[in-house]
């Protein structure tokens, strides 16, 4: 296995995860909602269901643009000219 192979084997293991910790994430907060749980343990569901939601998202956007690779030029106003 050669570095380019494993570098997109671990990108496509970091969005799978990802992906994963949003459907979980969702799922529970959505149980913590609907069977209207209470108390210190609703929250905490709720909390944790809310916060696997956005890590995922994180990690999602991470491999995304680590997929994408290295930087490109971007256009700066300082450098328009040449004077």
């Amino acid at each position: 296995m050669n570095q380019a192979s494993a570098s997109v084997v671990a990108v496509r293991r970091i969005t799978v995860a990802s992906i994963v910790a949003i459907a979980i994430g969702a799922i529970v907060a959505i149980l913590g909602i609907g069977l209207d749980w209470q108390g210190f343990l609703g929250g905490m569901a709720l909390g944790a269901g809310i916060g696997l939601v956005v890590v995922g998202a994180y990690f999602w956007g991470y491999a995304n643009g680590v997929r994408r690779g290295g930087s490109r030029a971007m256009w700066l106003p300082g450098r328009d000219a040449d004077s």
